[in-house]
């Protein structure tokens, strides 16, 4: 939900405040931790409380009565009564975001005080019975009640990392007390005992609670083919969402056609998001299966998928797709899409597996990491022979005498590692592209890139109807696509969102970029130049290389260090 972005981190903000200050004043008993969790659900009640009204505050939302939505959108009306009347739920509040990045959501308190949000863009790129679909999935979730299933599930985790805190820095202080008895050092270790325990609880319950929310989702489509008694109608809207369409197209075999072209769009999980690919259809009016095939491959082959899945709310697109075309035999109907071919289309492009080259990509990615580590772990051995040894492992003796010089060279070859990692995930070689070349390439990752330049329109926002959105949709003639402007400094990141977005939205623009998959299709900003002659850069890349200057500067101290020794 778009939502959630900004109102989870403001509350993961003060929920940090909060325990920091409790820790330090609150004795480490168990009453302390009584009283520690005690804050914690207070935190997660006083945010489902307050996070409908932030909602309210934080996107441009253009409220809708129901008479005024009925009149405008009589199809869409006619699933709301029926969900409303055969659930006995109040009628939700309605709302339109006029931004043309498609995206739908839901929020509120309980089912019979939800509010439910369309933008533009669903209006514009789908049909009449998709557009249905999206909404119905929508009013899965109020029925559904997830506004409190989900608050409880998520409040799980917390807890147990409230614990797992506790029982550390209660620890923690027992051996900054001077006790040194039998019951003392076996409390400590307890206590240590109980926060490594917790900890694990906690990472191992969050994600069983993403998988809760995954569970919903899948629930909330079933939801939506039951009021419109057709899986295909959400399924088709999906593709048009997730690797799209930029006309209404009857679905046709492969066979019968050759057009593929593709665009971005962005209903699912906006914290993992970087837009979605879409299908253009041009003046054929007619879907490439074939094309869809190919957006989708990555989803279903691509390892860096299965990576994003476990750490998502939402399932990837599609696996909803192909879940809903087993509920198709329910309802005696075909499927409209069809997945078949995507495996020996995947195969023609990026050939048998593309483990080979996540593996390569995780390697790149962690290479400084694994510099650094190597030193660490070099160090720890040292102060290990040093303190109980004594120097008798004559092999590491030139290095445990030269400890500081080790580092110093560890620090360069970091630096140069880091060097090397940003020109491989930036790299140069920039050609015309459009959006369709990019989102049918399989073997693209969040580290393995694509160096683009795309002209079109940039539509929309990037998490429509959000003030403080730095990113951004774009449109060319085969498709949408998200861009990421997103520079990494606050500050930096807010300033373009206030001065420059909203006059960029409806301008022509060139940009040059990297394109990224992670999990869906995003391109992030080298440069753009607008039709009003201005230009945007972002010196993300240039940031980059601050911290190999950073490990040079302190392979600098270690040597100067080395040299006093």
């Amino acid at each position: 939900m778009a939502s959630g972005l900004a109102i989870t981190s403001l509350f993961a903000l003060i929920y940090a405040v909060v325990f920091v200050i409790g820790v330090w004043f609150l004795p480490s008993t168990i009453w302390g931790l009584i009283i520690m969790i005690a804050i914690t659900v207070g935190m997660v009640l006083f945010q489902y409380a307050i996070s409908p009204l932030i909602v309210g505050w934080l996107y441009r939302i253009d409220w809708i009565p129901y008479e005024e939505f009925a009149s405008k959108f009589p199809h869409l009306a006619d699933s709301l009564n029926k969900v409303v009347e055969y659930n006995g739920i109040k009628m939700p509040r309605l709302g339109i975001i006029h931004d043309l990045n498609p995206n739908a959501f839901t929020y509120g308190w309980s089912k019979n005080s939800a509010r439910v949000i369309l933008t533009d863009g669903i209006l514009h790129y789908l049909n009449k019975k998709e557009q249905n679909a999206v909404f119905s999935h929508e009013l899965g979730h109020v029925v559904h009640s997830d506004f409190i299933l989900m608050t409880v599930v998520f409040a799980i985790p917390l807890v147990l990392l409230t614990v797992a805190r506790w029982a550390y820095y209660a620890s923690y202080f027992s051996r900054s007390s001077r006790s040194d008895s039998d019951e003392a050092n076996y409390l400590r270790l307890a206590l240590i005992a109980i926060a490594v325990l917790s900890y694990i609880s906690y990472y191992l319950s969050y994600l069983i609670s993403l998988i809760v929310s995954r569970i919903r989702e899948y629930y909330a489509d079933e939801h939506s083919a039951e009021v419109l008694e057709d899986p295909n109608a959400l399924a088709t809207g999906l593709v048009k969402i997730a690797y799209g369409l930029l006309a209404d197209a009857q679905i046709e075999e492969r066979k019968k056609s050759r057009v593929r072209a593709l665009r971005g769009f962005g209903i699912f999980d906006p914290s993992a998001a970087k837009g979605l690919g879409v299908i253009s259809v041009g003046t054929t009016q007619v879907l490439s299966m074939e094309a869809v095939q190919k957006a989708a491959a990555w989803d279903l082959y691509n390892p860096w998928a299965k990576y994003y899945q476990m750490f998502s709310t939402h399932p990837l697109p599609a696996k909803r797709i192909m879940r809903l075309n087993m509920l198709c035999d329910i309802y005696g109907i075909k499927p409209e899409i069809d997945f078949s071919d995507a495996k020996r289309l995947k195969e023609e492009q990026a050939g048998k597996t593309l483990w080979d080259q996540f593996l390569g990509d995780i390697f790149m990615k962690m290479l400084p990491t694994l510099v650094f580590l190597a030193l660490l772990g070099l160090t720890i051995v040292w102060l290990f022979d040093l303190a109980f040894v004594g120097f008798n492992v004559p092999f590491f003796a030139p290095l445990y005498a030269n400890m500081w010089l080790a580092w110093a060279i560890g620090f360069y070859v970091i630096g140069f590692m880091s060097i090397l990692k940003t020109g491989y995930m930036y790299k140069g070689g920039f050609e015309d592209k459009k959006v369709l070349d990019l989102v049918t390439n399989v073997k693209v990752s969040p580290i393995r890139t694509v160096p683009a330049f795309i002209e079109g329109k940039i539509v929309g926002k990037g998490i429509p109807g959000y003030y403080f959105s730095e990113d951004m949709y774009f449109q060319d003639d085969t498709g949408l696509m998200y861009v990421d402007y997103r520079f990494g400094i606050g500050i930096v990141d807010l300033i373009f969102s206030l001065r420059s977005v909203n006059r960029l939205i409806g301008q022509n623009v060139r940009i040059k970029g990297w394109y990224r998959r992670g999990p869906i299709p995003y391109i992030q900003v080298d440069t753009i130049w607008s039709e009003s002659g201005r230009r945007h850069r972002n010196y993300s890349k240039a940031f980059r290389y601050l911290w190999a200057v950073f490990a040079f500067i302190l392979g600098i101290v270690c040597i100067y260090f080395w040299f006093q020794g």
